[in-house]
């Protein structure tokens, strides 16, 4: 589904960029979703807050984090 039309980003790569580790700020930078007139801008933040780590870790947490327990 199209989140972002000005930019014409799917809820698909947002998270598909998300889960490759990349921070909100990050898949803004590269998709510019939420930039233009700013309607998907609450609906980017949502898709983003879906995901189980919403601090800047990789997908997949390393070896000793204290996150890992949750992952």
């Amino acid at each position: 589904m199209i989140v972002c039309s000005c930019h014409a980003v799917s809820d698909r790569a947002l998270r598909d960029a998300l889960a490759a580790g990349a921070s909100l700020d990050e898949v803004i930078a590269r998709t510019r979703a939420g930039t233009d007139c700013g309607c998907c801008k609450d609906d980017v933040h949502a898709i983003a807050a879906e995901r189980p780590h919403s601090s800047p870790c990789r997908a997949t947490p390393c070896a000793g984090c204290p996150k890992r327990a949750a992952a």
